[in-house]
């Protein structure tokens, strides 16, 4: 009884040392890890929950904010580490169509915190109803098939696409569309093609979903009766220079487009027409000439009445020995002379074959430049003039020739 009369008697000191204690050990505290109010610049993305799966957030959206949160040192210093540990959300729960006004909800992993301000103060989006619709695949052909062809009726993997998107794209929509180039086209054409969702202006509509993306495209490409594409058979005369050789010969186009009025003589026409001969006689380089064809009776060609021939020509490279060629010294000091061994050398030369042929030993010098020099024993290259830059010099027998100079 006495001890509870002295607790009622004293509990008033009690709890005022009780506060006190907790003001010292918060004070303490606080001193330690002071609280701290810091801006995150680093943008914070915003999370979207509850959206409605048949609606669909259309325009721009404020999808990243900045905060200030003010919290102890010790957790400020932690959040610095770690960014992710700050949430920013934006409830969409039981939201219809229409534009809406939110305020972003903040939520940090670390305690204690708090946020003292945030930018956007307000998200703005607009919800719109999803919608699907089946549109018309449209093939459109661009270009011109070749003179003679003509193109079947268009087969295609699938007559329609499924669009998928917000309505007020959806809507718009009317067609799926890819292009398909004929031009210089002349076999049955059978591909993927890439669809693009248009309006009806043909404006490409952006912001939707398009299945299928693709679809295989056939078009059936033949060749109109009368008409036949046949080779170019080059026909030569005359033989190219001695000495050269021929390294080819070209037709440009290779193969032409002949047209008949009767369609059964061009469907039994060889395989060719035929040059009228061209002329290669004495030819010493490569050159390029247009030529006609030599068209039967009834047959005319459909385009151009030429062909281009390009005519390549090289000459026949060989190797040649000349010996005996003598060496001269130039440049040799007053009153010096000099003994050479040996005074004259042997070279083997290579080139075209018909520089060869007219090649001879005097028009080879051979010559040993002695300036600067004193009496005395050298081993010196001797340098070789040819005359003509097409024949390479490829070797010199002896390489070096000793030479003695003397008083």
């Amino acid at each position: 009884m006495k001890t509870l009369r002295w607790i009622v008697k004293f509990l008033p000191t009690l709890f005022t040392a009780l506060i006190l204690a907790i003001i010292v050990w918060v004070s303490a505290v606080s001193s330690a890890d002071p609280n701290e109010e810091r801006e995150y610049s680093a943008p914070i993305p915003v999370t979207v929950l509850g959206l409605d799966p048949d609606l669909v957030i259309t325009g721009q959206l404020e999808d990243e904010i900045k905060v200030s949160i003010r919290a102890p040192r010790s957790i400020q210093e932690r959040l610095a580490t770690n960014p992710n540990a700050i949430h920013a959300f934006i409830n969409l729960s039981g939201l219809k169509a229409g534009e809406h006004s939110l305020e972003p909800q903040i939520a940090i992993d670390f305690s204690p915190t708090r946020v003292t301000a945030f930018s956007p103060s307000e998200i703005t989006l607009k919800l719109e109803n999803i919608l699907s619709k089946e549109v018309p695949i449209e093939i459109r052909q661009t270009g011109g098939l070749p003179i003679g062809y003509e193109a079947g009726e268009i087969v295609l993997s699938q007559p329609t696409a499924l669009i998928i998107g917000p309505e007020s794209q959806v809507v718009k929509v009317e067609r799926a569309v890819a292009n398909i180039d004929l031009s210089n086209v002349i076999t049955t054409i059978s591909r993927q093609v890439e669809l693009k969702a248009l309006d009806s202006r043909g404006v490409i509509v952006s912001g939707i979903n398009l299945n299928p993306t693709q679809v295989n495209v056939e078009i059936p490409i033949t060749q109109l009766g009368g008409y036949r594409n046949v080779f170019v058979k080059i026909v030569t005369t005359g033989q190219i220079a001695q000495g050269f050789y021929l390294t080819g010969i070209l037709a440009d186009p290779p193969t032409i487009t002949i047209y008949s009025t009767d369609p059964e003589l061009a469907a039994n026409m060889p395989a060719f027409i035929e040059t009228i001969p061209l002329n290669l006689n004495g030819a010493l380089e490569s050159f390029q000439k247009e030529v006609s064809l030599n068209l039967p009776e009834g047959i005319v060609v459909v385009g151009d009445q030429q062909v281009s021939i390009q005519v390549s020509i090289s000459a026949i490279q060989s190797s040649l020995l000349l010996t005996g060629i003598p060496v001269e010294v130039v440049n040799l000091g007053q009153g010096l002379n000099a003994a050479l061994s040996p005074d004259r050398v042997d070279i083997y030369v290579s080139g075209p074959l018909y520089l060869l042929d007219k090649l001879i030993a005097a028009d080879i010098i051979v010559r040993l430049d002695l300036a600067n020099k004193t009496p005395g024993t050298y081993q010196l290259i001797p340098v070789v003039t040819l005359g003509d830059d097409a024949i390479n010099l490829d070797s010199i027998l002896p390489a070096s020739i000793e030479v003695v100079i003397s008083r």
